[in-house]
């Protein structure tokens, strides 16, 4: 099955991520504030990519790939008209020196994980956590790859969350290892245990231990 994907970020995870997903067929719209500056990346995707506002992408994706700074979510959060039903793949990690302290003192208060910390801010989304453990380069070299998959470790809000994005891994030549609903993603963020992991199915369910 494909997908209509909106990437909300178009940098090295997101637009990497969207070649990917246009090269297994899936239709991709990559967003900015200045959607032109995108249309050789939408080139290199070839005829599935297109480019647009953020709000054009949100609208037209049926899944959206959050790969933008973290302290950013609530501005693109007002950009997401209606999340609602929407599959939302959250790719950020929360960096203190680059976003800012307010994140993290709000995470500290409602005792939030990341990933729940983004997806209060969707309501009525599918929300799931992936591809933020991984560099973006081995993201980039590693899809379609015709040894060993490479495991993309999750978590998922909800079973709609968990399936689409198994799809999704599996289209484009990963193997997802589901660590559980969003509260079990802590494993994953920066400085955790499978921060910066790049490891095969096995490898990964050995850290987990």
């Amino acid at each position: 099955m494909t997908y209509k994907i909106g990437i909300i970020g178009s940098g090295n995870i997101g637009g990497g991520l969207g070649k990917h997903f246009a090269n297994a067929g899936h239709a991709v719209m990559f967003s900015s504030r200045n959607p032109q500056e995108l249309q050789p990346l939408a080139e290199q995707a070839g005829p599935n990519a297109q480019v647009g506002t953020v709000e054009e992408a949100a609208q037209f994706g049926e899944v959206l790939l959050l790969a933008y700074p973290f302290g950013k979510t609530p501005e693109v959060a007002k950009q997401v008209a209606d999340p609602a039903g929407k599959v939302l793949i959250d790719a950020n990690n929360y960096y203190p020196g680059r976003d800012g302290q307010e994140p993290g003192e709000e995470m500290e208060e409602k005792g939030l994980l990341e990933s729940e910390w983004t997806a209060s801010y969707f309501p009525g989304a599918h929300v799931a956590k992936a591809f933020n453990s991984i560099p973006a380069k081995t993201l980039a070299d590693r899809a379609f790859s015709e040894g060993v998959p490479l495991a993309v470790p999750f978590g998922a809000a909800d079973q709609k969350a968990k399936e689409v994005l198994e799809a999704i891994l599996a289209s484009i030549g990963f193997v997802g290892v589901y660590l559980g609903d969003l509260s079990q993603t802590k494993i994953s963020q920066p400085d955790e245990k499978l921060y910066g992991k790049q490891e095969s199915e096995e490898g990964i369910r050995k850290l987990i231990g």
